[in-house]
């Protein structure tokens, strides 16, 4: 055996074993480290869970610092044997820093890209806590079955984000952005295009007297037509974290 087909053996029984182990904790609560391996049955094919395993890999050999790596593992497995369907890696998917990485969930809803093919979510978290200056985000990432192989066909776009600029006691402002995905009745080069439609809320904190009073707005809903290309879907760098 040569050494490629060694470690392409290593890593489908590293995901078999990470998928076994997820099967049985589907139902329990989320990771409480960077590093964890979640499931989940995906609705469209009741035989079929979803398997998301990261792996944290700080810069620092003590792990004393705040900045690493994270690895991302994908498989879909078949729920009654726990045999991998189709798999995916990728080493240095995220990065851990000021803005911490917070970890991952599963989304199951209805990417149906094609009359055949529907795709799944991954959406990852991150976080900078900060009474000044906080800020968060959450990406989502869709994922296909292409053969043995997922194949990430979205990455990067920014559902969730949240920002501001305070005082650290009451006065300041920020927004916070919300954005759904649905699919579309156009197609570019044999997929549904997505619809992404964004709203945004803009808060206002001031001192009145001895209270501190909040204001909020909401702005008009806008939207953007997300085509694929061939390989991706494009996100516009306005879209992106």
């Amino acid at each position: 055996m040569t050494t490629k087909k060694l470690l392409n053996s290593f890593a489908i029984l590293g995901l078999m074993t990470a998928a076994s182990q997820a099967q049985a904790s589907c139902e329990e609560p989320p990771f409480s480290t960077l590093s964890f391996t979640i499931c989940k049955v995906w609705p469209a094919y009741d035989d079929q869970n979803i398997v998301a395993t990261s792996i944290y890999k700080p810069d620092s050999a003590d792990g004393n610092n705040d900045g690493g790596n994270i690895d991302l593992e994908l498989s879909v497995i078949h729920s009654a044997s726990s045999k991998p369907l189709a798999t995916y890696r990728k080493t240095y998917a995220y990065y851990s820093d000021a803005v911490a990485y917070e970890g991952l969930a599963i989304d199951t809803a209805r990417y149906k890209l094609t009359p055949d093919d529907r795709a799944f979510g991954i959406r990852s978290k991150f976080e900078h806590g900060s009474s000044v200056s906080p800020y968060h985000k959450t990406e989502l990432a869709l994922y296909l079955k292409d053969g043995d192989a997922l194949r990430p066909v979205l990455e990067g776009l920014v559902i969730v984000m949240g920002r501001g600029e305070w005082d650290g006691n009451c006065a300041g402002q920020g927004d916070r952005t919300q954005r759904t995905v649905d699919i579309g009745k156009t197609v570019h080069n044999g997929f549904a295009d997505l619809v992404v439609s964004s709203t945004v809320t803009e808060t206002k904190n001031f001192v009145v007297g001895e209270k501190c009073e909040s204001k909020s707005k909401k702005l008009k809903t806008t939207q953007v037509t997300l085509s694929y290309d061939g390989k991706q879907y494009v996100v516009p760098e306005a879209l992106k974290g």
